[in-house]
Parts: structure tokens; sequence; C-alpha cells
């Protein structure tokens, strides 16, 4: 089954009983993405990037928000839910609720 992904300015925007089906996965701060790279370089791995189970890479991370560098993040958060089936329908109906970039994303889609 489908996992959708919303960014926190979609989840804020959306009714009370649809925030309910979501839940919070991670919040995304600047200084946790320092640690991380402070870490592996200290390992020695000069060549680390950068991912999780929602995000492939940083860049991706970013153009989900709408941002162009790591500091633009400030503890902006991503929830999550189980769908069924994501229609273009309900796409666009979560995007006008969208202020930057494209804060949605679905994982395990066929």
């Amino acid at each position: 089954m489908p996992v959708l992904i919303i960014g926190w300015s979609i989840y804020d925007k959306l009714p009370e009983e649809e925030q309910k089906k979501f839940a919070l996965v991670k919040r995304y701060r600047t200084d946790y993405f320092y640690e991380c790279y402070e870490y592996e370089n200290a390992k020695g791995n000069k060549n680390y990037e950068w991912s999780d189970r929602c995000f492939k890479s940083q860049d991706e991370l970013l153009e989900f928000f709408g941002y162009e560098m790591i500091e633009d993040l400030n503890a902006d958060a991503v929830y999550a839910r189980r769908v069924e089936m994501f229609t273009d329908e309900y796409d666009k109906e979560l995007m006008k609720f969208c202020d930057a970039g494209n804060q949605i994303k679905v994982i395990g889609a066929n």
C-alpha cells in the first residue's frame, strides 16, 4: 500500500479530521545535517551522501520544501499516511494548500 508524505505547510491547512489521518514522521533542522556530516567526516567517510526513509538525498528534501539551501530548514516537518490509491484529484486538492515546493510525495506506488 502506498504511503503519502506531505509537508507541514499542507498539513497545517488541512481540516482537523483530515489531519488525524496523518502521523508526524520527522522534523528536519539545519543543525541535524551539520551533525550528520561532522560525524561521517570524523569516521573518515568523505563521500557521505545523506538520505533517510522519506528522501533519497538532501537535494530531494530541499526541492520538496522549496528551499535552495540547507540553512533554510527550520524544524520543517513531514507527515505520512497509508493510502489505498492516490488520485490526481486528491493531489490537486492537497496542492492548493501548498505554499512552496511540492510538498507531496508518494512512496511505494506502482
